[in-house]
């Protein structure tokens, strides 16, 4: 009961010993607050962020600063780019200039297998031009593992940023990584001349153009069935691309659906029939574990899981796989995998 308890002012006895700590408490925070209100008075509204040359101002309010959409482009606007590189790539889609340098001097083998430079042993870069004259550079070169550090010291120098390092075959000879890069920069030849100072620290043979077709020992309109999407031959490998459907973003750039954000999927015909399969999936981190799933479901190894970019937007994965086996079978199984993330075909050019 009530009156059972003692009295004092109305208050409870664990009111009264709290009393003079709050008291204390008080004092100090008001003294602590006179104290600042000159440094606060003087202090004035919040300085925006400058941002360092070559890169956009974050937004204190948590958005995106204004997106920049690449610019139509023709062959004739890359002329000076194929003239620095002494090699010709291909355009796509009218805005993206492709690349590929093929390690033709690697003999690289994995589980037995001798790998084709077209399997992607090789550098394979994209340029875009953007509206506000600005020239980006992307994609990644497969450097040894003697070459790599004279390598990004040599795009550092350049201002060429190294996005990620990492593997895209298990057990191989040589030794191989791959190393993504990403530079932005007012004259496209500036950019051109480092990738070539890149690649001359590496054993790449000189440019030798796009691969010619070949005639492939494999069923390619069943694997093209069994994929739901029409691939293409490149050199002596047979390739079925898919693209992702949201707008993919980076350093508040708009990239075009074919670049940076795509499933690639190679065929190496190995004889009968049968194939090795590599390449990689685009997948956002709520896809990661089905397309894990279904792949090891349909015998398919699992290499590597990782970012190829940093400021994207959405965040992107890439899974890189390997199986062998006959190439329909394996289409079949790939299948399931790409059903698993939300991508539809394209046409694998470049």
């Amino acid at each position: 009961m009530t009156g059972d308890r003692p009295q004092s002012g109305g208050r409870t006895d664990d009111e009264q010993v709290r009393t003079p700590t709050h008291q204390a408490s008080r004092r100090l925070v008001l003294a602590a607050t006179a104290a600042l209100a000159p440094i606060l008075a003087g202090a004035g509204p919040a300085r925006a962020v400058t941002a360092a040359p070559g890169r956009t101002t974050p937004d204190p309010c948590g958005g995106r600063n204004a997106l920049v959409h690449p610019a139509t482009t023709s062959e004739a606007d890359w002329e000076d780019v194929v003239d620095v590189l002494q090699h010709r790539g291909r355009l796509a889609g009218n805005q993206v200039y492709r690349m590929g340098f093929l390690r033709q001097d690697l003999k690289v083998t994995s589980y037995g297998y001798s790998i084709t430079p077209a399997l992607g042993v090789g550098s394979f870069v994209s340029f875009l031009r953007y509206e506000d004259g600005k020239t980006m550079l992307m994609g990644d070169m497969a450097v040894t593992e003697r070459e790599m550090q004279r390598v990004i010291d040599i795009l550092d120098a350049h201002g060429i940023a190294q996005t990620a390092i990492h593997k895209h075959l298990l057990t191989h000879d040589p030794a191989v990584w791959w190393m993504h890069i990403h530079g932005m920069h007012d004259d496209a030849t500036y950019l051109a001349g480092a990738l070539r100072s890149a690649l001359g620290a590496t054993g790449t043979p000189p440019g030798n153009g796009v691969p010619d077709k070949k005639k492939l020992d494999l069923d390619t309109a069943g694997i093209d069935r069994a994929l739901g999407a029409q691939g293409d031959t490149e050199g002596d490998i047979y390739k079925i691309v898919f693209a992702r459907n949201e707008t993919i973003v980076d350093h508040d750039r708009v990239l075009p659906r074919m670049t940076g954000s795509t499933t690639a999927i190679s065929f190496q015909p190995v004889g009968k029939r049968k194939a090795i399969v590599n390449g990689d999936f685009v997948i956002l981190a709520h896809e990661v574990q089905h397309v894990i799933r279904a792949l090891r479901r349909g015998g398919i190894d699992v290499v590597s899981i990782h970012s190829h970019m940093l400021m994207e937007d959405p965040r992107l994965f890439f899974l890189h796989f390997w199986g062998v086996g006959d190439g329909v079978r394996l289409a079949r199984a790939l299948r399931t995998a790409v059903e698993r993330t939300n991508v539809s075909a394209a046409v694998a050019i470049g």
